[in-house]
């Protein structure tokens, strides 16, 4: 590898951690509010992986708070 990849690549690496570290800060604003962006529900912890959070409706219906209501996608990462 030449030392002009070395820094392409550092500087992706970078890029990529600054990424994730945006998407890690909307999502703690998203949980310091308590609430779903997407349907209102509430959030809750997912224990399998730190810092996993979703909607209490992700899923299919045996894991949803209200199972007959609509399920919702969201999840987000804190960590």
């Amino acid at each position: 590898m030449t030392s002009k990849n070395k820094t392409e690549t550092k500087r992706r690496n970078a890029e990529a951690l600054e990424h994730l570290a945006q998407i890690q800060a909307a999502t703690r604003a998203v949980v310091a509010t308590g609430k779903c962006p997407e349907c209102g529900s509430k959030l809750r912890r997912n224990l399998s992986i730190t810092g996993w959070w979703q909607c209490e409706q992700f899923g299919s219906e045996q894991f949803r708070a209200r199972p007959q209501e609509k399920s919702c996608q969201w999840q987000g990462f804190t960590e």
